[in-house]
């Protein structure tokens, strides 16, 4: 074997500075959010508070007076209208203080990217220049945080229910934000240089097919947020038939077109059940092409093999809570391995893009 092909001798080791592990605790800090997220909306409490005060809304009403102010503006909701009507304001208390916390989170999260930033700049760890990918960081939360309100907006004025498509966006926008954050993080971890193209160098399957691996799990994800946001793993409790049938009639004849049937809730939850092994597949190509490769790091084999045992467990979640009524716990955990899905499927199309090389971190002269 040619020494050039040789993994052991050729992958340098995983190196981490502070900018890099800052990076990884927001990644984490937003795989938090995600399921904070999930749990508010499974607790049906993500139209608790009808206002968006930046500041302000950081601090919960104080006293009997402001609660009450609070519980009246939500009283005129279609939530409240049409679900809870009746509703005491302990009850009412319990629901806002779950939203708050999300809302709480999100603004601690937001401070987490922008106080270590400002830091690594004053201290010269980041130039001006080098930090501009950080601060997209920094604003991408903010968008984030403004596309949550208007999904919740959604839901305050007709119909007690938020748009699935405007939820879908919210999920997805969290997606890129741990992409972004993890690839900027893995390659800190390690100095990367473009692959040459030569025959022996570029890992050319296992990078092609985790690309479309990517791609899959993010379809996946989307109609996971489709089926969430319209209620649709309601729609039936049976596996593997639906209504007696593996292909329920009328499947694309609930909507004017069969394109905008794939987005009601009886065929987004066919496909979401169904895509998965589609992924599952893909998952066991790519872990079977990264194996046979010579040129793949360490890092890219582990979370190959790792990948196929979450996307089993992911499944089997998946069929649990289908067959169990859709219980909190169940889709709350079926929701956090779908993210460590994406996440593990990211680090093999990182790994896979780029060669590695040992080199020092760059550390600005003090």
């Amino acid at each position: 074997m040619p020494a050039a092909l040789d993994v052991a001798d050729d992958r340098p080791p995983v190196r981490t500075d502070a900018i890099t592990r800052w990076l990884l605790l927001v990644a984490v800090l937003i795989v938090v959010m995600v399921l904070v997220g999930g749990f508010t909306r499974l607790s049906r409490a993500g139209l608790s508070i009808v206002e968006w005060d930046a500041v302000t809304g950081a601090v919960p009403p104080i006293g009997q007076t402001a609660w009450e102010r609070s519980f009246a503006a939500y009283q005129q909701t279609p939530e409240y209208r049409l679900v809870n009507a009746g509703m005491t304001l302990a009850e009412y208390q319990r629901i806002f203080y779950i939203e708050w916390a999300h809302r709480l989170i999100a603004r601690i999260a937001g401070l987490l990217v922008v106080a270590p930033l400002v830091w690594f700049l004053w201290r010269k760890r980041l130039t001006l220049r080098a930090s501009l990918p950080y601060w997209g960081i920094a604003i991408l939360f903010g968008i984030q945080g403004a596309i949550g309100w208007v999904m919740v907006s959604s839901g305050l004025k007709d119909r007690p229910v938020v748009s699935h498509f405007r939820l879908t966006i919210h999920l997805l926008t969290a997606l890129a934000l741990l992409a972004l954050v993890l690839w900027m993080a893995l390659d800190r971890m390690r100095s990367v240089s473009t692959p040459r193209r030569g025959h022996d160098d570029a890992p050319g399957a296992p990078r092609v097919l985790s690309w479309i691996l990517l791609g899959a799990v993010v379809v996946q994800i989307s109609f996971g947020g489709l089926v969430a946001g319209l209620k649709a793993g309601h729609v039936s409790n049976t596996w593997p038939l639906m209504f007696g049938r593996l292909v329920p009639e009328g499947l694309l004849a609930t909507a004017d077109t069969w394109w905008a049937a794939l987005t009601e809730p009886l065929a987004s939850h066919w496909i979401h059940r169904w895509f998965a092994f589609v992924v599952a597949a893909l998952a066991i190509g790519v872990a079977v092409t990264v194996r046979r490769s010579n040129d793949v790091t360490g890092l890219a084999r582990s979370a190959a093999g790792w990948l196929l045992v979450v996307v089993a467990a992911q499944i089997a979640l998946g069929i649990g809570v289908v067959v169990f009524g859709v219980p909190r716990w169940l889709a709350l955990a079926h929701q956090g391995i779908g993210v460590l899905v994406f996440a593990l499927t990211l680090v093999i199309v990182h790994e896979t893009s780029a060669r590695t090389r040992a080199a020092p971190i760059p550390v600005p002269a003090r």
